[in-house]
């Protein structure tokens, strides 16, 4: 079982580089509110075995806003957030189309991302936006989509 590292309740988890590949490990408690969840990566080696894991897998509970920057947005649909969660922010940030690969090979609307009141898609993040899966009721208070 991945699950091998008990840290409790996490306000802040930041994870790069080589670190990454802990946050499957990682046991947070049930009922653990998230100030923000960061992740960045620039090699696909360190998220490899990863994305290789089943989608929804990674329990993270509630988070205010999640950030995740280039290779990492691979890693999204292998989170499972609570499901009363409402994310202040979720921002995405992707350089190079190749760090997307595989959630552009995804069925539209197959990432549950729940309720938002804000949602930042940047660069090539820009094209899974029909790949996210946002609770029906939503009212978001901002949608910024930036392209280079």
């Amino acid at each position: 079982e991945n699950n091998t590292i008990w840290v409790g309740r996490v306000k802040n988890l930041i994870l790069g580089g080589g670190a990454i590949d802990t946050l499957p490990k990682l046991r947070i408690h049930e009922e653990n509110v998230m100030v923000e969840l960061n992740l960045w990566e620039n090699l696909h080696g360190y998220i490899a075995e990863i994305i290789r894991i089943k989608n929804n897998s990674i329990y993270v509970g509630k988070v205010k806003k999640l950030k995740f920057e280039r290779n990492a947005v691979e890693i999204l649909p292998k989170l499972r957030i609570h499901g009363e969660n409402v994310l202040e922010e979720l921002s995405l940030s992707v350089k190079f189309p190749i760090y997307i690969t595989g959630i552009l090979q995804m069925e539209n609307n197959s990432i549950w991302v729940g309720k938002m009141k804000r949602l930042v898609l940047e660069r090539y993040a820009v094209e899974i936006l029909s790949k996210l899966r946002i609770h029906g009721e939503n009212e978001m208070e901002e949608l910024r989509l930036r392209t280079y």
